[in-house]
């Protein structure tokens, strides 16, 4: 099972099953919220480019924290998402100061 969805760049970008079970078992906070996900790929706030060409797409949240971070990396012509987890604003702050921001 994979659901896609397009990010702001045009680029598909899938959430594999096997990755949402890593999401779940990593932050457990994230268990029946895909759409939160999808949504901060869909729509994200802010978008940022890593060294090793990993986008980091960060959208607001009112559930658990301030953000909320998808991080997915191309394969391809496609992007897989990695991982997915909340994110306090200060810790944002200095986490995202040195990257490249695209949105």
């Amino acid at each position: 099972m994979s659901i896609k969805v397009r990010d702001p760049l045009g680029t598909t970008v899938l959430l594999r099953e096997e990755r949402l079970l890593h999401i779940i078992y990593r932050h457990p906070e994230l268990k029946n919220r895909e759409h939160l996900i999808l949504d901060a790929v869909r729509n994200p706030l802010e978008l940022y480019k890593d060294d090793r060409g990993c986008f980091h797409s960060i959208a607001e949240s009112d559930v658990i924290s301030d953000y909320l971070v998808v991080i997915y990396c191309r394969e391809g012509e496609v992007g897989i998402i990695r991982t997915s987890y909340f994110i306090s604003r200060r810790r944002k702050e200095r986490r995202y100061r040195w990257f490249r921001r695209l949105i």
